[in-house]
């Protein structure tokens, strides 16, 4: 027999098992899915933060592989159709980290963004001309720091998606969450926080001071001095008096 009919032979016993046993062996894979997904719910409710990167992402890469093997029917599929999906996710890995270098610096051992050092050349000509220009005015200009941490940004970046870019909980994503992401505005939000409180709950997750286990631990991205930064700029949606 040759390879080509004996391969042909496989396919035909791999599509007569799964045919045979289908029904309870997708029970098994449905079964195992509900389990994956109750424990990368139940993983936030601990508080720390390597159970929480567990559960979010290998739990999600194991139920993928479920998915991909059993329902997108890659299990049984010929072996060419798993070389693809492997180069396709090879070749893509080779690209974001060939490219990544040209977008995230301005140069390398062997070569040069030139237009991204002329860009940056011109920004700082431009700032030394406004500077001259205001000191010939008689009037001050502050330059800010290129290195300084942006509390603003960053809020607007990670936290405003649910809590709202003026921080009253009513961020796009927010209003599919039970419960509802804080609202800083609200004078009876502040009755019960201090500043180790919100910095515990951005560094470590809602789940680490007893709130919602939904909102995920930023820890990780932040040093101490930018989780201080970041609970002053909480802090600033405080209403006066409060």
């Amino acid at each position: 027999m040759s390879e080509h009919e004996q391969l042909n032979e496989r396919d035909r016993e791999q599509v007569e098992e799964r045919h045979e046993h289908g029904a309870e062996h997708y029970r098994k894979v449905y079964l195992t899915l509900l389990v994956l997904l109750v424990l990368s719910v139940a993983g936030p409710f601990l508080g720390i933060v390597w159970v929480t990167l567990i559960t979010a992402f290998g739990i999600a890469l194991v139920k993928a592989n479920l998915v991909i093997q059993n329902f997108m029917h890659l299990r049984w599929e010929k072996r060419l159709v798993k070389w693809v999906l492997i180069s396709s996710l090879v070749l893509m890995a080779l690209f974001v980290a060939g490219v990544a270098p040209d977008v995230m610096r301005h140069e390398g051992q062997n070569w040069v963004n030139v237009a991204a050092a002329d860009a940056v050349d011109r920004g700082i000509e431009d700032e030394h001309a406004e500077e001259e220009e205001h000191a010939e005015e008689g009037t001050a200009v502050t330059v800010a720091d290129p290195d300084a941490f942006d509390a603003v940004g960053q809020f607007n970046l990670i936290c405003a998606t649910c809590h709202g870019s003026a921080g009253d909980g009513n961020g796009a994503a927010g209003a599919a969450l039970d419960p509802r992401p804080a609202n800083f505005t609200d004078p009876a939000f502040w009755e019960t926080r201090d500043d180790e409180r919100i910095k515990t709950a951005i560094r470590d997750g809602g789940a680490a001071v007893g709130g919602s286990p939904l909102m995920a631990p930023w820890g990780v991205l932040f040093d101490d001095a930018q989780l201080d930064t970041l609970v002053e700029y909480v802090k600033a949606f405080r209403p006066a008096g409060q």
